[in-house]
């Protein structure tokens, strides 16, 4: 009697290789069903024993098929792909993404199912999606040529991570010129918006992916589906 060979993919769990700073050349993995905390204190997950780490820095979870991030309120930041994560702010985590934590250390995120989440992003991105790895831009099935220059890859990504919630003005200068503290004019802001419009309008015309909020700031506007 023959039996059918039912066989089941293998599942297998993302790690973090550590690339930089303390705990640099190890590997840790991460599990499904099991939140990673990252942090100073003894218990942490991934225990980084220096005074510039919070007692519990950043999470690492598991939902709905993908990975994500958070900076847990901590002092010296998290950083993904050199944009600093949003206290509070939980985003995606893909294949290759590149996080500080602080300025004490640096992990790659590795993930064997990279393809399968970069379709099923790109699906559901019915306009623009963003290759962080690679700072690239796709709009439409099209990727952005040439490329944008670094700062207006990290000024376009900080607007994405918001989630369509407002991106104040001084949090904007804050990604364009690190450490002016409200020494950039309002016209200067205005100019950097007006020049990253114009490069997503070279694959995308008919929408205007960043909204502005008279008097606060602005915000990412994704296309519809089916728009």
């Amino acid at each position: 009697m023959m039996m059918d060979d039912y066989r089941v993919r293998a599942v297998q769990n993302p790690t973090l290789l550590f690339t930089a700073g303390l705990r640099e050349g190890e590997r840790v993995e991460l599990h499904r069903r099991k939140t990673c905390i990252i942090g100073r204190d003894p218990s942490a997950d991934v225990q980084l024993d220096s005074s510039f780490v919070s007692r519990q820095h950043a999470e690492i979870t598991f939902q709905g098929g993908y990975w994500f991030i958070e900076d847990l309120f901590s002092k010296n930041g998290v950083f993904k792909n050199a944009v600093r994560i949003q206290p509070g702010e939980r985003v995606s985590l893909f294949n290759r993404d590149r996080v500080q934590i602080g300025n004490i250390s640096t992990f790659e995120f590795h993930d064997p199912e990279a393809t399968v989440h970069e379709s099923e992003m790109r699906m559901a991105s019915p306009g623009l999606w963003l290759d962080e790895p690679n700072l690239d831009v796709v709009i439409r099935d099209k990727r952005l040529t040439p490329p944008l220059s670094p700062q207006q890859f990290t000024l376009l990504a900080a607007l994405v991570h918001k989630d369509g919630d407002v991106m104040t003005n001084e949090a904007i200068e804050e990604v364009l010129w690190p450490g002016a503290a409200g020494g950039v004019e309002s016209a200067a802001i205005d100019n950097a918006i007006s020049r990253l419009r114009s490069r997503l309008a070279e694959l995308d015309e008919e929408h205007d992916y960043i909204e502005t909020v008279r008097g606060v700031g602005r915000r990412f506007v994704q296309r519809e589906v089916g728009e």
